[in-house]
């Protein structure tokens, strides 16, 4: 053993072991003075404490920049594995530790959490800073791709609506990033805006997005509203729009913008969908938001449209995927977050 220096005094630490077992061995003290040698013994074997913050230090030294497991560092100190886990969560409570997570885009964690909170969202990311909408609806999708990838698998389907949400995430999104996935397929859940911007519209978006992630599609060949009941009944029997509204019933992520009646540039009101009286009327009905070309109100109860038939899924078809992920960059559509149909 070696002879260790503590200060000015020299101690020889195989004389202090072999007096050590002696003790013990002939049982001359009890069991609170083995203790105490045991607790002296850890004392030696690690480094010299001046203060709690000095032991929160070398811990968080030999965790965080040692990369050693908390079990090797119990046996390098004689500290308990338990109280290690304490003394690491301590020192980022002190702030002795300091974790920064460099993302490419800010987020305002506090801001996310009280959405998330407020709203009864599963999870909440909102983008840090202010933005001109193009670029807060570019750095939304961004976030939104992130965070595609981490709940995405094989075999899975991912439903989809139309609009500029989903544009802005189509044109961030890399397929190199999804090179790996196999069977995952697409599914439009709305009929067609059927005019303005071809690039907004599902039949464009499935066929996109589904090239992204290296999968197939499943499309909706009809428009989104139709004003006779036998137009609907015959289109909505079709094999083919069957199937696909039969899919999106069934799809396990959803990915859509959130539309608000009180946006003039939101795609069902640019598109000709309905005109300004049309608009007043639904909000003096309670509307406040449509999802899926369906309008719903606060407490998230559809609000029919006169003589206007949907060609869509239900709005039930919201609830039931492990993820909605609603993409927003507008205060004016803040009303659509519903917690029934919005899940991140």
């Amino acid at each position: 053993f070696p002879v260790i220096p503590i200060g000015n005094i020299i101690l020889d630490f195989s004389l202090f072991v072999n007096t050590f077992i002696d003790i013990l061995y002939k049982k001359r003290y009890t069991l609170c003075c083995e203790q105490m040698f045991i607790q002296l013994f850890k004392f030696l074997r690690g480094p010299i404490m001046s203060s709690r913050t000095d032991l929160l230090v070398r811990i968080s030294e030999l965790y965080y920049q040692q990369n050693l497991s908390q079990q090797d560092i119990s046996k390098i100190t004689g500290i308990s594995r338990p109280t290690i886990s304490r003394l690491l969560d301590e020192a980022k409570e002190t702030g002795v530790v300091e974790i920064i997570v460099h993302s490419p885009i800010n987020k305002n964690p506090q801001l996310s959490h009280l959405v998330r909170t407020t709203f009864g969202l599963r999870d909440a990311v909102i983008v840090a800073g202010d933005y001109e909408f193009d670029q807060s609806l570019t750095r939304c999708a961004h976030c939104a791709v992130d965070f595609l990838s981490t709940v995405l698998e094989n075999n899975m389907s991912i439903g989809i609506s139309w609009g500029r949400a989903l544009e802005a995430l189509c044109d961030v999104l890399e397929p190199t990033d999804y090179s790996d996935y196999y069977n995952v397929t697409v599914v439009q859940m709305v009929g067609c805006l059927g005019t303005g911007n071809p690039r907004v519209d599902g039949l464009e978006l499935a066929l996109r997005l589904s090239k992204k992630v290296h999968g197939t599609y499943s499309n909706i060949y009809a428009p989104v509203y139709v004003d006779s009941e036998l137009v609907y009944s015959y289109l909505t029997a079709e094999p083919q729009i069957e199937a696909t509204l039969k899919k999106a019933g069934t799809v396990d992520i959803i990915l859509t913008g959130i539309g608000s009646l009180n946006d003039a540039n939101g795609s069902l009101y640019k598109s000709g969908c309905y005109n300004a009286e049309e608009r007043k009327e639904l909000m003096r009905r309670g509307a406040v938001s449509s999802l899926l070309g369906r309008m719903f109100d606060i407490n998230g109860n559809e609000v029919q449209l006169d003589s206007r038939y949907v060609i869509s899924a239900p709005l039930e078809a919201m609830r039931t995927p492990s993820w909605s992920i609603g993409i927003n960059a507008s205060a004016a559509r803040l009303n659509g977050i519903h917690p029934q149909f919005v899940k991140f």
